[in-house]
């Protein structure tokens, strides 16, 4: 059975009113700012940016970024994973044959 003609499966779907509400507005008024072309309603790029623009200027956080981006955990303060700290015997629960992702085969555990 063929799907008719002109259908499409729908992913993602944003109303206006979603975007208003993201940017603090009405639908309305985010209908209008997309018909003005300030920003492409059928890229999600292009709502992103304009919505983001819009909560700066707003003071909200912004949408897709975490809230606390100054308290990020550097590569320098984790502890370093080495191929001994993976596949130690102490670490590992089950003995025998495993994979072994850093050489992508199996081995067998003596």
């Amino acid at each position: 059975m063929a799907r008719p003609k002109g259908s499409r499966t729908v992913l993602v779907r944003i109303t206006y009113d979603d975007i208003g509400r993201l940017a603090a507005i009405a639908g309305d008024t985010a209908k209008q700012y997309a018909q003005r072309g300030q920003f492409d309603s059928r890229d999600l790029d292009s709502l992103l940016t304009w919505v983001n623009a819009r909560r700066t200027a707003k003071g909200l956080p912004l949408i897709g970024l975490p809230s606390d981006v100054g308290k990020a955990v550097s590569d320098e303060d984790s502890a370093a994973v080495t191929r001994e700290t993976l596949f130690s015997r102490t670490t590992r629960r089950n003995r025998g044959l495993f994979y072994d992702p850093l050489t992508a085969s199996y081995r067998c555990d003596d």
